[in-house]
């Protein structure tokens, strides 16, 4: 019996370990609602570094493209007057434009496009529009006639890249428009 003694106190301290190793396991463990809260902290520390993201890019003006240098704002204004009523569509672009003021309008479409999608952290195919599509982005174009500095409706001789500017100086000021897309 006597060499059974160590045996068996052996055979318990084994037993006695394992039970004390499974036991501190099971307490260093991430509990579910320790889980579940780190999920919602790393989606809330995502949304926020999207929205400081969304906000520095709002507030950026974006520059006219340099396809739009040396043209005027004929260009617009003379497309503006073709706006068409309610429910009819808008007369053909690649009719009523030149090869270079149409790379002009689809450059600056695509680059206001592409920076509202940037905003919305969405991804933008670039697809060249259509006449009715690309109608309201150039009536937006005319709008901007309303409150860029040198440029009033009409004013045919004015530089289009100066119309296009102040275009994006308005939509960095709004706290609607940075993230429309057309």
């Amino acid at each position: 019996m006597k060499t059974l003694i160590p045996f068996i106190l052996l055979i318990c301290g084994l037993g006695l370990a394992g039970f004390v190793w499974y036991g501190n396991k099971r307490a260093a463990e991430v509990s579910d609602e320790q889980r579940v809260l780190d999920a919602v902290l790393e989606q809330q520390e995502e949304a926020r570094a999207a929205q400081e993201r969304a906000n520095t890019l709002m507030a950026e003006i974006l520059p006219a493209p340099p396809a739009c240098d040396g043209l005027t704002t004929a260009t617009v204004f003379s497309l503006c007057e073709m706006e068409p009523y309610p429910g009819e569509d808008w007369p053909d672009l690649a009719a009523t434009t030149s090869p270079k003021e149409r790379a002009c309008l689809l450059d600056t479409f695509h680059q206001t496009n592409a920076h509202a999608y940037d905003i919305r952290g969405e991804s933008y195919d670039g697809v060249d529009p259509d006449s009715n599509r690309m109608g309201p982005f150039v009536s937006d174009l005319c709008s901007a006639a309303l409150w860029t500095d040198g440029i009033d409706y009409g004013d045919t001789e004015k530089s289009l890249s100066d119309l296009i500017a102040g275009y994006y100086a308005n939509r960095a000021e709004s706290r609607v428009k940075p993230a429309q897309s057309y």
